[in-house]
């Protein structure tokens, strides 16, 4: 017995293997279709959204005081009366900035030559302001586009106005360090002012003889851009570069006006111990500023009060906000923008896509897997923008992808699979159940009566056997032809008619000696809710207990087949008088016909039976609950509102 139960149990681990595999094989193909696309870069813009949402849609964040802009706008350039902004009214500027002590002062404005004749005023505030960074361009090999700094100024203060921009056209990314030509190392204007306000405060600069060596502050380090950062693939990496960890505010600096600096209207106390940025902030000036999708604003946005999520960031914000971060990540702990390693960030879609699988095969449903699905999905993003929150970048797109599309495909092949399995296993019942309860039973009777048949009998029985074992076939294809169409269409009491009627017509030996046939009445089924499965399963159950009738009852005289409804109970019930050759008990003979009875019980949640029948035969009963949707049910209120519908 154990050895069988054994079998039976690792025959039912290799049928659900053979399932499972059905379901994982293409939930793992998906996977690796959606690995592939991000190897090759077809998802890096939906990732670079993504990233972008994330930071546009991060909690406000206080402005930076140390951080001033000052800003030369329309306004300004009508009070000059000129553009570009003359010499003597930059170098006037500078001189009353400096007059405020700053820490720092950025002049975000080329001035590698100049044919004003005043150009002595300027290269002399030039030379005299030790906190004053200049800017240059190095635009790699495009000569053209390269803008020498203000020869006053000596290489120590002179930062790269270079801009790094990604193939959507949009900002994330900031140059902090590059190699010249002649190998000399470069800095950007950001990392020149951050490195002045972060020494004064005991931070010493550091780094390497190379670019791309680790740029520390103290025992702080910069984390630098790779080249498959985040969700970038193989993307440019060359110098020391890092992500762009934007201030969340739409103001997130202040800002004044030149002309209110030249008129003496800005508080020293605005200017002394910050930053000070001088740069173009007008919006006719559009060809330095940059775009991006990651702010929630802007100095352009917040003049023409745009709601579109594409911004355009002046070129001056842009070096304030990557001179923010470093200095606020020495100072605050405020996070930088980190990755993880390549293989953490295949590992975490792997295991979101396992999940779609594993959801896709434990949840039979489609609803149930959709609603799942959905609400991991939510988990994810949620879990990925709180990362983000605080300085993590993890693949949300690609992990997305690879949870929703392995448990869907996973569910539809797993579910395709299953629902052939069941079927296949339903027909090999249905076709068992047709020889059971057709030649098998006919077979049976021929066996018990093999001695007293006259050759002529035995001849036709034989015939008849042989008629009953080619029907099968014709009965099974035309069931897979027309389904279960007859079953749905025809009422149960119909039926259940036809079934009594022809199984009283076949040449079984109980049904001999019987001559009182009590008529059933299978009227009160009508209003019984059965589904074709039940009505099907219900019509064998009656086949099976007359069969039982003309090949176990010896000497019965009386059949006698009872339906009844009382409340919402339903009773079937086949009673002979005969003298039955099964052996007691009944319940502990379990053929294919008490097996189909007791799984007909659990279908309908009833009760199934079969006793003896004093003084003689044998009672087999089917006895099951009319089931009611909750709202039909009794309630305790109902005789309460009953009244009121009368009203």
């Amino acid at each position: 017995m154990e050895i069988k139960v054994n079998a039976g149990f690792w025959a039912q681990v290799r049928q659900q293997t053979r399932v499972w595999r059905a379901g994982v094989l293409p939930g793992l193909a998906v996977i690796s279709f959606v690995t592939i696309a991000r190897l090759t870069g077809s998802l890096q813009v939906l990732e670079w959204g993504a990233f972008d949402s994330f930071l546009r849609s991060r909690p406000m964040e206080s402005p930076d005081p140390r951080i001033v802009i000052v800003g030369i706008d329309e306004t300004d350039i009508r009070a000059i009366g000129k553009y570009p902004i003359p010499d003597p009214a930059l170098a006037r500027l500078l001189e009353t900035l400096e007059s405020y002590h700053p820490a720092a002062i950025g002049f975000d404005l080329f001035r590698d030559g100049t044919t004003d004749p005043n150009r002595a005023e300027l290269a002399r505030v030039f030379q005299a302001n030790a906190n004053l960074v200049g800017i240059e361009a190095e635009a790699g090999s495009a000569v053209a586009l390269r803008v020498k700094p203000p020869p006053e100024l000596p290489p120590d203060r002179v930062g790269l106005a270079d801009i790094i921009l990604d193939s959507d056209g949009k900002l994330r990314r900031c140059l902090l360090a590059t190699e010249s030509d002649a190998g000399n190392i470069k800095y950007s204007l950001s990392l020149r002012l951050a490195e002045r306000y972060l020494r004064a405060r005991g931070f010493a600069f550091q780094q390497g003889d190379r670019a791309s060596a680790p740029i520390r502050f103290g025992s702080f380090e910069l984390p630098r851009f790779r080249e498959n950062t985040g969700g970038y693939v193989r993307a440019a990496s060359g110098g020391n570069q890092i992500l762009i960890n934007f201030r969340s505010n739409p103001n997130p600096f202040p800002v004044v006006s030149m002309t209110n600096v030249l008129e003496g209207k800005v508080s020293p106390e605005t200017i002394r111990d910050r930053i000070v940025l001088v740069g173009i902030t007008a919006s006719n000036s559009l060809n330095d500023t940059v775009m991006t999708s990651a702010t929630k604003g802007g100095l352009l946005a917040n003049t023409i009060d745009s709601d579109n999520q594409f911004q355009l960031l002046y070129g001056i914000e842009n070096h304030a906000h990557s001179t923010s971060q470093i200095i606020s990540a020495v100072l605050d702990r405020r996070p930088l923008l980190l990755a993880w390693p390549e293989g953490a960030e295949y590992l975490w879609i792997l295991l979101w896509g396992t999940g779609g699988i594993i959801s896709g095969l434990l949840l039979r449903s489609p609803w149930k897997t959709l609603l799942v699905l959905a609400g991991s999905s939510a988990i994810l993003i949620l879990l990925s923008y709180g990362l983000v929150i605080v300085g993590w970048w993890v693949p949300v797109v690609p992990s997305l992808l690879a949870l929703c599309a392995a448990g869907l495909t996973t569910s539809l092949f797993d579910r395709d699979a299953r629902l052939l399995l069941e079927q296949r296993s339903l027909t090999l019942r249905r076709t068992y159940d047709a020889v059971h309860n057709g030649p098998l039973q006919t077979l049976a009777a021929m066996l018990r009566s093999l001695d007293d048949l006259p050759p002529e009998h035995m001849r036709s029985q034989l015939q008849n056997l042989n008629q009953e074992l080619r029907s099968v076939y014709e009965s099974m294809h035309e069931a897979i032809l027309t389904g279960d169409r007859s079953y749905v269409q025809t009422p149960i009491h119909e039926l259940l008619y036809q079934i009594y009627d022809n199984t009283l017509k076949r040449d079984l030996p109980g049904f001999n000696s019987i001559r009182t046939f009590i008529p059933p009445d299978f009227t009160p089924l009508c209003d019984c809710p059965l589904s074709a499965d039940q009505k099907q399963a219900l019509c064998i159950f009656l086949q099976e207990a007359l069969c039982n009738v003309g090949n176990h009852a010896t000497n019965a005289s009386c059949l006698d087949v009872i339906c009844r409804r009382e409340k919402t109970w339903y009773t079937l019930k086949v009673i002979d008088n005969g003298i039955s050759s099964l052996p007691e008990p009944f319940n502990a003979r379990e053929g294919r016909g008490t097996a189909q009875a007791r799984e007909l019980a659990r279908s309908l949640k009833g009760r199934f039976q079969r006793c003896s029948h004093s003084p003689h035969g044998v009672v087999c009963e089917l006895t099951w609950c009319r089931s009611q949707p909750w709202w039909k049910l009794s309630h305790p209120f109902k005789s309460v509102l009953r009244p009121f519908r009368r009203l």
